[in-house]
């Protein structure tokens, strides 16, 4: 009888250890598959995870993106992104907190290093609305989204839509470089009219309260740089000094 169990059990081992090897002969090629960029939840729903905790949830979901394209051994590239799945999460994020500046650096610095063109375009979406923010230095997202239009995607269109209205930004907190973009822009575009005229205006507008070295930059750019491309403009007093 006591033979019989000894058996039983052998026949056991050998079985389960057939089906553990077995096991492993089927799942050793098997890896997990990246899902891409999640579903994003809406708004109403997205903080059940942090028991309604909206500052638990923004750092969580900052987390995540941080990391979804880290997972199981595999390493997605930037360009594998669904990035209109991420312009989704940013703009959840930016309910959930519009103070905060971890959603706007990480979608910058981060989802704004791939070289696909299209793909940027999400990134500036949400970037042209989170830097028109009232309170902060939101617009210094401003600022990083013209850099992005006009030396990553070659845009000078959109980079000078979104410098147009990091210009019109009334906080003093912003420097004069702010309200020279458009003029940078435009005359790297060939309209030197244009270019000639803003910085003519922040001159007149501004030089009782600009630093000396400031106006000198302005006065050089039009009398070394514009008038240069365009003789036919009218040429200022102050090149004269030059």
């Amino acid at each position: 009888m006591q033979k019989n169990h000894k058996t039983l059990y052998y026949l056991i081992f050998v079985f389960a250890l057939f089906l553990n090897v077995s096991f492993w002969v089927y799942s050793k090629t098997v890896q997990t598959k990246w899902a891409n960029v999640p579903p994003v939840p809406k708004s109403e729903s997205a903080t059940m995870m942090a028991l309604s905790d909206k500052q638990l949830a923004y750092r969580g979901y900052n987390t995540m993106l941080q990391n979804i394209g880290s997972t199981g051994g595999y390493v997605a590239s930037l360009l594998d992104y669904n990035y209109a799945d991420l312009k989704q999460w940013f703009f959840l994020l930016d309910h959930l907190d519009p103070v905060s500046d971890v959603t706007p650096f990480l979608a910058s610095y981060y989802y704004g290093a791939v070289k696909d063109s299209k793909k940027l375009d999400h990134v500036l979406d949400y970037l042209a609305i989170v830097g028109t923010r009232d309170f902060g230095n939101k617009w210094r997202w401003l600022g990083h989204g013209v850099f992005i239009a006009r030396h990553i995607q070659k845009d000078n269109v959109r980079a000078l839509e979104l410098a147009n209205i990091l210009a019109a930004n009334q906080n003093p907190d912003i420097g004069i470089w702010a309200k020279q973009m458009p003029a940078i822009i435009q005359q790297s575009e060939g309209n030197t009219e244009e270019a000639y005229k803003i910085m003519i205006n922040l001159i007149q507008d501004s030089s009782e309260t600009l630093h000396p070295n400031e106006i000198n930059y302005m006065v050089d750019y039009i009398c070394n740089t514009i008038l240069k491309e365009d003789t036919t403009l009218q040429k200022p007093d102050f090149c004269d000094n030059l």
